[in-house]
């Protein structure tokens, strides 16, 4: 029986979808459904594994069908006609589009997946709503911007009525308002018809989304009963913001705890190590922790046959799994849960990175002030092109150092 509750996030209920729920619908007899195509009944998918569906609403709020929107499911809607159009210049241009942001833009398949799919339903719709599949030729005549607006329009009426939550609609306009932007780009298109969508529909509000995260009387009370590797854990995810598998497979390797002068302790990455490679630092400054670090180095490093990883596993680190059990154990023994869930290491990252968004307007101000100086007017562009590594760094630690260590580096000193 699958331990739903250890899943560390949609990924993975992705991956036991595809690798145990695809086959039990090949072998079923009584369910008429190609699951290359399509995705099971609810009613067949609730009888079959109510755990799993518990558990997505539990931990997502998310029914079996905005999780299928979500990670972009079934997974070959039909190799022969992907797209269901019958018009191959606007075929060309989606397929283009996904390709740029796959291969160009370092998108990982997990997020090109569900854009995929949004882009499909939103095109078929437009086709069965317009009867047409050209989408393209109206871009390149001003003439026709009124009718395609208005086109548009009746598209996201029918899809605002099939789509559940907020969230998911907004998902989806984004993916659709970028698609006509990466035509515009290309000249293919003269405007973007989708431009004013949300206002129109009134979805310009805020999505509520759960992020569940560990409060710092949460952390405290885990550190209070952890051992050294818990804790060591605990300041890799909640003390500098590392993911989950990025703590557990942390090599001595990666740390510079002696910087050049003026600058801070760091983890450093391997280029394209991290997730979303391509928008990632490559850097997370230590702000907290050091000396406890260097003390955990020292140790280790009299240790016969040490493989460098700081929390070490069978072979090199410890896995994620390893971790969630961790956590739930530490949760017991501290009699701490959050949302009445067990404790969970992402969650231990959330922690850091609201603080890191409390932050982000005063990252952000100083990289205009670069850009100002540069004559840019967009602060991303100077920071990519202006700045170095160290520069960024340092303005992420200047603007994080007061907050994070008023946050935890009493708590962290007190039990590392």
């Amino acid at each position: 029986m699958p331990r739903y509750a250890r899943f560390d996030g949609l990924d993975d209920f992705a991956a036991f979808y595809r690798e145990t729920v695809v086959p039990a619908l090949r072998d079923d007899p009584a369910c008429d459904v190609n699951p290359d195509r399509e995705t099971p009944p609810y009613a067949w998918l609730k009888a079959n594994y109510s755990g799993f569906v518990e558990r997505l609403r539990r931990d997502h709020g998310l029914s079996p069908g905005a999780f299928y929107d979500e990670v972009g499911l079934p997974p070959n809607p039909g190799e022969d006609d992907e797209w269901g159009l019958d018009h191959d210049p606007t075929v060309r241009g989606l397929e283009d589009y996904l390709e740029e942001l796959e291969r160009d833009r370092g998108r990982a398949a997990t997020t090109v997946g569900p854009r995929r799919s949004r882009l499909r339903t939103y095109a078929t719709t437009y086709r069965d709503v317009n009867d047409t599949s050209d989408l393209l030729s109206p871009l390149l005549d001003e003439t026709a911007k009124p009718e395609e607006i208005a086109r548009v329009r009746d598209t996201f009426r029918v899809l605002d009525e099939e789509l559940g939550t907020l969230a998911s609609k907004k998902k989806y306009v984004s993916a659709v308002k970028n698609w006509y932007t990466f035509l515009e780009e290309m000249g293919r298109g003269l405007y973007n018809p989708a431009a004013s969508i949300l206002n129109r529909f009134g979805w310009d509000e805020d999505p509520l989304y759960d992020h569940p995260a560990l409060s710092r009387e949460d952390v405290q009370a885990l550190l209070a009963v952890a051992n050294p590797d818990e804790r060591f854990l605990l300041l890799a995810l909640a003390g500098w913001g590392l993911r989950p598998v990025e703590a557990c497979e942390l090599h001595v390797d990666q740390l510079v705890l002696s910087p050049p002068e003026g600058d801070v302790p760091y983890v450093e990455f391997a280029a394209g190590e991290r997730k979303n490679a391509r928008r990632t630092r490559n850097t997370v400054e230590l702000l907290v922790g050091v000396d406890a670090v260097r003390e955990r180095v020292a140790r280790f490093a009299d240790a016969e046959e040490w493989s460098g990883y700081l929390l070490p596993g069978e072979s090199d680190g410890i896995s994620t799994e390893t971790a969630r059990r961790w956590f739930r154990s530490l949760g017991e023994r501290a009699d701490v849960s959050v949302a009445g869930e067990p404790p969970l290491p992402k969650m231990g990252r959330r922690t850091w990175y609201r603080l890191y968004r409390r932050q982000r307007p005063d990252i952000e101000a100083g990289t205009a002030a670069v850009a100002a100086s540069q004559g840019s007017r967009d602060p991303s562009v100077s920071e990519r092109n202006y700045l170095d590594e160290r520069s960024r760094r340092q303005a992420r630690a200047d603007a994080m150092r007061d907050l994070v260590r008023a946050e935890f580096a009493d708590i962290f000193e007190r039990y590392l």
